[in-house]
């Protein structure tokens, strides 16, 4: 029974018996030992660290997963000691490289070669593989394209997708078929390190005159670019003071010429016009006033930066610009405040109700809309759900629709209650705005006339104003429902469970259990004209 170590080694991970741990170990520190004077010391260990990884990787195979001593002895003959390659005589070189290039042949593999690539290292591979010049592989890639071997470029992506890059020296002497020892990856990393070397003097040599060049580039661009920022910069200063100008001569004009703010008219050319039915005149004028300021001050503001840019005016505006910012707070403060003001006008809601009787002896009471009187003076092209807007005499009122409902009587009489309902900032104000609802309803004997809409007076701004008719309808007394009342009636209960629309030109008796669809004969055109004209 043998104790076996885990170990890393070049970030691959080792099962090894313990005296192939000890063999290793002492090899790799006789490696670090003989390399230790050199600068790219840690570059070569590293590389033949990676070497030997590869070469343990080989060989568990089959099954096998601990490292034994032969294994490590045999690998050791590989790579070699590092005694054995001290570069003390110059025949020594000539037999190391004879060995090499005698197993060149044999040991060579096919890498992207990174050091020659143009793409992907393809042809440098290949031409290390085959001991040709990489120009004539890119040459015979070239031919077949234009050739019109499309398929070259499909095998050059292939290769570049399958063949794998030469990434450290060990790979690097794969691919050109030298042997894999310590000799050789010392001798390769040095010699890359002498070509950086090399490289490095030579700009070190060219510095001066590279750094002068350089010098009179960044200057060249320097210089462009000021250019082309004052060439920008006039141009937007001329920009701004025409737009900012333009803008505060139409904001000006706009709100004390035309009536209307800018020109925005959301819902027609003269929306603005109509906003004092929903709003008082005074909140208006200051939420204006408000507005103007909020949007004319930075206008301004833009109109003077760019006249500064425009002839380079170099003044403390200290004072100027705090004054700007503090009307525009004040602009800002007076959208609010009436914004807030006008949301107040509707926090109380109030109603003022009215019992009108009905004297008739007749059994049945008709139900009718009169002529609408407002029908030619509504706006058709402005409404707001039901809401519209009337023009009465050159003057514009707001208009809304009314709803009726029927219910059971509780005296045996009939009865109508009219409901008027509006809001306001508080209880009084909420009753005044319900009681300055103007309707018209006209009651003769069994005929109740109603109007389609209702008018809000004159100055009055809109405070969701609603009117509501109830109709009281004792037990076994019938109503009748002119076709033209769909228009107002708003969702009556009956037993047919009838849709409103469909509840018009019918008789319908009060029963314990509601409206109940009545088998009288209808009305016929004659009557309901009759009806019509009463």
């Amino acid at each position: 029974m043998k104790k076996t170590f885990t170990i890393n080694l070049s970030g691959t991970v080792f099962h090894i018996d313990d005296d192939a741990y000890d063999k290793l170990n002492t090899y790799i520190a006789q490696i670090n030992k003989h390399f230790r004077n050199d600068a790219d010391a840690k570059e070569i260990v590293a590389d033949i660290e990676s070497r030997i990884a590869e070469l343990f990787q080989e060989r568990l195979k089959n099954g096998k997963e601990v490292v034994s001593i032969d294994q490590v002895n045999e690998i050791i003959v590989i790579m070699g000691m590092p005694e054995s390659f001290d570069d003390s005589t110059e025949e020594e070189k000539e037999t190391s490289n004879s060995t090499s290039s005698s197993s060149t042949t044999k040991n060579r593999r096919l890498y992207r070669d990174p050091e020659s690539k143009i793409l992907g290292g393809v042809c440098g591979g290949l031409s290390a593989y085959f001991s040709i010049d990489p120009v004539f592989i890119r040459l015979f890639f070239v031919l077949l394209v234009f050739l019109g071997a499309g398929s070259s470029i499909l095998i050059y992506l292939i290769l570049w997708i399958i063949v794998p890059k030469a990434t450290n020296s060990a790979q690097r002497l794969e691919m050109k078929g030298e042997p894999v020892n310590i000799n050789n990856i010392s001798k390769n990393i040095k010699e890359e390190f002498q070509e950086v070397k090399e490289m490095a003097n030579k700009i070190k040599s060219e510095k001066p005159y590279l750094r002068e060049k350089a010098e009179s580039l960044v200057n060249i661009f320097i210089s462009i670019i000021k250019i082309a920022l004052r060439v920008f910069a006039i141009i937007f200063g001329i920009i701004m003071v025409i737009v900012a100008l333009l803008a505060v001569i139409v904001l000006i004009t706009s709100m004390l010429i035309t009536d209307e703010f800018l020109g925005i008219t959301p819902f027609g050319g003269d929306v603005t016009q109509y906003l004092n039915l929903f709003v008082s005149s005074t909140t208006l004028f200051w939420f204006w006033l408000g507005a103007g300021l909020a949007i004319g001050i930075p206008l301004l503001v833009l109109a003077y930066w760019g006249i500064k840019i425009l002839f380079k005016i170099r003044t403390d505006t200290r004072s100027l610009r705090l004054s700007a910012l503090g009307l525009w707070v004040l602009g800002i403060i007076l959208v609010f405040a009436m914004t807030i003001k006008a949301v107040g006008n509707f926090k109380v809601t109030s109603s003022v109700t009215k019992q009108i009787p009905i004297t008739t002896k007749s059994d049945t009471v008709y139900l009718k809309l009169g002529n609408n009187e407002l029908g030619d003076a509504i706006e058709s092209h402005l409404n707001f759900g039901k809401l519209r807007i009337a023009k009465l005499n050159g003057k514009n009122f707001l208009v809304d629709e009314p709803t009726l409902d029927i219910v059971k009587s509780d005296n045996g009489q009939f009865g109508l209650v009219v409901k008027t309902k509006a809001r306001g900032k508080n209880l009084d104000a909420a009753q005044q705005n319900a009681s300055e609802i103007t309707y018209k309803l006209d009651v003769q004997d069994s005929l109740i006339s109603f109007q389609s809409n209702f008018l809000l007076l004159d100055k009055t701004a809109y405070h969701n104003q609603d009117v509501s008719y109830i109709l009281k309808v004792p037990e076994n007394k019938t109503i009748y429902l002119s076709p033209e009342m769909t228009k107002i009636i708003h969702d009556i209960k009956n037993t047919s469970d009838m849709w409103d629309g469909d509840m018009g030109d019918k008789y319908w008796t009060m029963k314990p259990e509601g409206l109940e669809l009545s088998q009288r004969k209808q009305v016929s055109s004659d009557q309901n004209t009759a009806i019509k004209k009463r």
